[in-house]
């Protein structure tokens, strides 16, 4: 007994373990899949974001930038106790979400900088600390504030005195320029909300001087995202398609921007021949805890996620097909019976991807209605219904085209069927379209908001299979395969191993299934 004791006695001397400094600052450059000069720039302005700065300029002279942050202060005791530690913050408490929540970004600067100032008024308290970056290890000390300075109200600000070979890279038009990178709409006076949720405006200014956003791109069509509600979070955003094509890749597709920042580009599995001219962005304020990484990266396996996954997909295929961007291709209708079977089959068998398979979507159908006041027939790409009242055919269903106001009744001896609209959850699995886009490079993707899997006839092993008679395995592999890649990014296995392991069992599943 007294032995036990002693062992646990000797447990209670524990030291913390003790942090490589120089290891950990290495790492933070590779944290970071944009340039670390941009960096620099960005996680400052993260910082505005997240509290209560209304304004911020940026300030060239000679060899040094200062950042003035105006309208808000660092308390003394987050100056004094966490700011000049690494991966220490504030911002990681319960319902409390921002950009820069990991204490270690501001510390980009050190990089570039042969010494930091960082000075602060927040109410009655004033201070200032100064940085180096000696043999790869930060350091810092406090400074004497001059008492016969005039400072005004709560302010920050950030002078990194740049080394020799950087103080040509931050200039007007490279800050400038990053700052239109990555905060477009706060340019054009879209509010941003700070760590307790608070929103206002945040102003830029470079030497006094205004940074204004890029001009509005061309389009011939747009269209805003509507009734998207993550939780109790509306969506707001738009697509384009404009009248040239959109040079820079990473502008291609829907910009997604969290609390004014953006933080990636998604094409949310819609591309087609006009992908080059389609752009546009969301505010997905909603995503701000599912950052991750640089804050280029969003953990897609959450459900806010695939909610917003699947009510972007689906506006967004609608639009490209209102501009007739996804062009259908007609199959035996045997040919494709024959491909649902199958598939059927497997889903039942594959729980990863009943999840997308049976998904309910909120849809406007027309009910049956003796004295409703729309007609309707059966036409192409119609479903029916189940009725609401008894009447010609007792309520076994009205034939529904979606989208179509009016068209020829149904009609019997009994006369026309009339119908009214409602909204309804009908609950839809998997469907296979198959479409022609030439420059598309790849076979098939999933479109979750539709539920449906495309299948690129233009890619040549569509005709390759078609030639040797075996269509119905070549659309059915791609729509696995397709199912599969969709279901991995959004649970994060994004390893090409563990990928391929998934791949081989659920392709021999299939081959088992009789």
């Amino acid at each position: 007994m007294d032995e036990s004791i002693n062992q646990i006695k000797s447990l209670e001397n524990y030291e913390p373990f003790l942090v490589d400094i120089s290891h950990f600052m290495e790492d933070i450059k590779n944290q970071y899949s944009y340039p670390l000069e941009e960096a620099a720039i960005v996680e400052n302005v993260d910082n505005c974001i997240d509290e209560n700065y209304d304004e911020i300029y940026f300030v060239r002279k000679n060899k040094i930038l200062e950042i003035l942050m105006k309208g808000d202060g660092i308390p003394e005791e987050v100056f004094r106790e966490t700011l000049p530690k690494l991966a220490a913050t504030t911002k990681n408490l319960q319902d409390k979400a921002a950009l820069g929540r990991y204490g270690y970004g501001m510390k980009v600067i050190l990089f570039f900088s042969d010494k930091v100032e960082i000075e602060t008024r927040k109410g009655n308290f004033v201070g200032k600390q100064e940085w180096i970056f000696k043999n790869g290890v930060p350091q810092y000390k406090m400074l004497n504030l001059n008492e016969n300075e005039e400072r005004g109200n709560d302010f920050t600000i950030v002078r990194m005195f740049l080394k020799d070979n950087y103080a040509n890279k931050f200039t007007e038009d490279f800050i400038e320029k990053t700052l239109q990178k990555f905060y477009p709409t706060i340019l054009c006076g879209y509010k941003v909300r700070n760590k307790e949720g608070k929103k206002r405006n945040l102003k830029f200014f470079i030497n006094s001087k205004p940074v204004v956003s890029l001009p509005e791109i061309e389009f011939e069509k747009k269209r805003e995202f509507k009734d998207i509600i993550i939780g109790d979070e509306a969506i707001s955003g738009k697509i384009f398609y404009t009248k040239k094509v959109v040079e820079n890749e990473e502008d291609r597709g829907i910009k997604i921007i969290v609390h004014g920042r953006y933080i990636t580009t998604e094409n949310f599995g819609v591309i087609g021949t006009k992908s080059d001219k389609i752009t546009g962005y969301v505010h997905a304020d909603v995503l701000i805890d599912e950052l991750a990484g640089d804050k280029t990266q969003i953990r897609k396996s959450s459900n806010k996620w695939r909610k917003l996954s699947q009510e972007i997909s689906k506006q967004l295929s609608d639009f490209l097909k209102e501009i007739g961007e996804i062009e259908e291709k007609e199959l035996p209708k045997e040919l494709m019976k024959k491909v649902h079977e199958e598939l059927n089959k497997l889903l039942r068998q594959i729980p990863e991807f009943q999840k997308v398979a049976t998904a309910k979507k909120l849809s406007e159908v027309l009910m049956q209605k003796d004295q409703g006041e729309l007609l309707t027939s059966m036409g192409k790409g119609s479903q029916r219904v189940s009725g609401t009242e008894k009447g010609p055919g007792q309520g076994s269903g009205v034939p529904v085209t979606p989208g179509i106001e009016e068209e020829e009744a149904l009609h019997d001896e009994s006369g026309p069927y009339h119908a009214t609209k409602q909204k309804r959850k009908i609950k839809r699995g998997i469907e296979m379209k198959i479409v022609s886009i030439p420059n598309e490079k790849r076979e098939a993707w999933f479109s979750p908001g539709e539920s449906i899997v495309y299948i690129n006839a233009s890619f040549p092993t569509y005709d390759k299979a078609a030639k040797e008679k075996a269509s119905a395995y070549h659309i059915l592999r791609c729509t696995i395969e397709a199912l599969l890649r969709y279901v991995c990014e959004n649970e994060g296995i994004d390893n090409i191993k563990k990928f391929e392991e998934k791949r081989n069992e659920i392709l021999s599943l299939w081959g088992e299934i009789q």
